[in-house]
């Protein structure tokens, strides 16, 4: 009796065995024949539905302050982000773009009389932004995108309890608690997150171009507009963010590139060391150790994507395993 157990139970595991791996083996024919037919969709409506988190507290700030309907205080709000959306794409976007392509044109007479380990680093900084120059022929397609997903964000905003209601129409009625709980974790976890860290964006190329602009240094915009980017990443961002400036200060003038290193470095304490853990504090409260250890896992399965993903992901866990 007890081998026909054993056996029934190797079988039973064979069988559960050969489910997930021909289950594997469906998802994988249906990633490449459906879902990466629709994935600019799916990358929109994710990030629509992203946006509308994250700009919902503006909005219900807006609403409060002009005591006006949701529709009112959201129109207003897209208005002022539309504006300053054109603004930056007249403004400032050709000119980070013009600066990089001459600062690309420039390189080499710098580098005539520079140091090999200062040439080698400014090669290599100048050979990853090359490649971001390549991709401008389709920042057209990126802005179409972008105003597709700030319609579709508006919506979601404007409607969200009616889009809810009938999401829950939809859904058994014992899953609601569920539902309800999923959706309060995500906004004080995930969306919480891409807050900070594009603060920790907007904080820092804000910082170093006002610093590169006082002393004079040359492709402020371009270089700002990179350690904003870099700023972006969790963790490693602080560490990549002041490369770029002290780098391009070096081809002026090796002191002020001192003096603009140590005002940056002081000024990232402030803001990722003081600011930043409490902000993030409220949205994760997990031990850095943790934290750094998601990133390096993410960083290995899934890329630059994984890192930035990986802590929100976590963080979400945690908060449903603790509650």
């Amino acid at each position: 009796m007890d081998e026909i157990r054993k056996n029934y139970s190797l079988v039973k595991i064979l069988i559960i065995l050969l489910i997930i791996a021909v289950g594997s083996y469906v998802l994988s024919l249906a990633w490449v024949l459906i879902i990466s037919k629709f994935l600019d969709l799916f990358v929109i409506l994710l990030s629509a539905w992203l946006l509308s988190f994250i700009l919902l507290p503006v909005v219900l700030r807006v609403q409060k302050i002009l005591k006006s309907s949701k529709l009112i205080a959201t129109t207003i709000t897209y208005i002022l982000i539309s504006a300053l959306l054109v603004i930056v794409s007249i403004v400032y976007l050709p000119l980070v773009v013009s600066q990089f392509l001459n600062l690309t044109n420039l390189l080499p007479q710098y580098l005539e009389t520079a140091p090999p380990v200062l040439t080698s680093a400014v090669e290599s900084f100048s050979n990853q932004f090359g490649n971001s120059v390549i991709l401008i022929p389709s920042v057209a397609q990126f802005l179409f995108s972008a105003f597709i997903t700030l319609i579709l964000s508006f919506y979601f905003i404007v409607d969200r309890e009616k889009i809810n209601r009938e999401l829950f129409n939809l859904i058994p009625r014992r899953w609601h608690n569920v539902l309800h709980f999923t959706e309060n974790v995500i906004n004080d976890t995930f969306v919480s997150f891409l807050r900070v860290q594009l603060f920790f964006a907007v904080s820092t190329g804000i910082l170093t171009w006002i610093v590169l602009r006082i002393f004079g240094v040359d492709f402020a915009a371009s270089v700002a507009f990179a350690s904003g980017v870099f700023a972006f990443i969790p963790l490693v961002g602080p560490v990549f963010a002041i490369i770029p400036p002290i780098l391009v200060a070096l081809l002026k003038d090796p002191v002020i590139a001192l003096i603009i290193g140590g005002i940056l470095l002081a000024a990232q304490q402030v803001i990722f060391n003081v600011i930043g853990p409490r902000l993030l504090g409220q949205a994760f409260k997990l031990h850095p150790a943790v934290i750094l250890i998601s990133f390096l896992i993410g960083l290995q399965f899934a890329g630059n994507l994984g890192a930035v993903f990986a802590i929100p992901v976590l963080g979400i866990s945690a908060v449903m395993i603790r509650r």
